[in-house]
């Protein structure tokens, strides 16, 4: 996946978010956008499923390199959110007519529509090699490696409702209820590793299916190019600019700006403290040279780019 963040680790506590900056600060340039230049988001409650296609047999020869997981899934004020921050759907997603539900897997986000059967990409073609994954998560960090000879198999969402997944895989009918999850072993086959010393392997492939039911989604619209988050409680007419940014050992302290700019995280749920770390290092890390531009929809969420600005 890719991912705009070094991948060096900060010295920061994710269950203890309190100020502890150095009293230095760094003033950052940012500019605001009306939020009438910016397409809507997009925001609604679909039936959500997850799957993963997984290889255990092999041994991992490539690992995720993203900082923050594209995806943050929690509960807030009663609603189940997942929340895609970074853009995933694809930009010719048109509108919502016909639409059953969402996919996600590990490194895509897809819809499922009426028209006919889904068939979600499980597997990257790399010329002639797959990469498959070894051990995976849903829209985060996926162990991986490459092989030959790999025979994909057929797996299809023939039916999506809000209580009910109907699926396909290699030609035989699965049925998962809402609020379940289930593990497919597929056929055995016979690979090429392309990786490490190569040889041959043998591998079942097993198909991971978590379907939680209906989720409220969170997406930038498609096709923007914009990163989406919540409003924090921020207020973006009260945030000076340029800013002053507190630090650590000349570093961000994500803790003390959120208290330098009146945002709580003690009341936030965790996922979401998760989101704000990432809406502080794209917008105001010191490190990076890309001026802010960020604007505030109607509804509190928030939109940022970082590109040139003129003046």
């Amino acid at each position: 996946m890719q991912t705009a963040f070094r991948t060096w680790a900060p010295s920061f506590d994710l269950m203890n978010d309190t100020a502890s900056a150095d009293g230095e600060t760094t003033e950052i340039r940012w500019t605001k956008s009306p939020h009438t230049d910016w397409p809507n988001p997009m925001v609604g409650t679909f039936p959500y499923v997850e799957l993963k296609l997984e290889h255990p047999d092999l041994a991992p020869t490539r690992y995720g390199e993203s900082f923050f997981p594209d995806a943050v899934p929690y509960e807030f004020d009663g609603d189940h959110r997942v929340f895609y921050w970074r853009p995933t759907l694809d930009a010719s997603t048109s509108d919502r007519t016909g639409w059953e539900g969402i996919c996600a897997t590990t490194d895509a986000l897809s819809v499922v529509t009426e028209s006919g059967p889904h068939a979600p990409d499980l597997v990257s073609r790399r010329g002639d090699e797959s990469e498959v994954v070894v051990g995976g998560t849903v829209a985060g960090d996926s162990t991986t490696t490459l092989v030959g000879s790999y025979s994909v198999p057929d797996v299809r969402i023939r039916e999506l409702s809000a209580s009910r997944l109907e699926l396909l895989a290699d030609g035989t009918e699965y049925v998962v209820p809402a609020g379940t999850r289930r593990r497919v072993s597929l056929a055995e086959q016979t690979v090429e590793r392309a990786d490490g010393d190569g040889g041959t392997a043998s591998v079942t492939p097993e198909l991971v299916v978590r379907f939680p039911g209906e989720r409220e989604l969170h997406h930038p619209a498609p096709g923007a190019e914009y990163r989406l988050f919540p409003s924090f409680g921020l207020e973006l007419d009260t945030v000076s600019r340029p800013v002053p940014v507190p630090t650590t050992k000349g570093e961000l302290d994500y803790a003390a700006l959120a208290t330098s700019l009146g945002v709580d995280l003690s009341n936030r749920p965790y996922p979401e403290r998760v989101l704000w770390q990432a809406f502080a290092y794209t917008a105001f890390d010191p490190h990076t040279s890309p001026v802010p531009r960020l604007t505030q929809f109607p509804t509190g969420r928030l939109a940022l780019r970082t590109g040139p600005i003129d003046g």
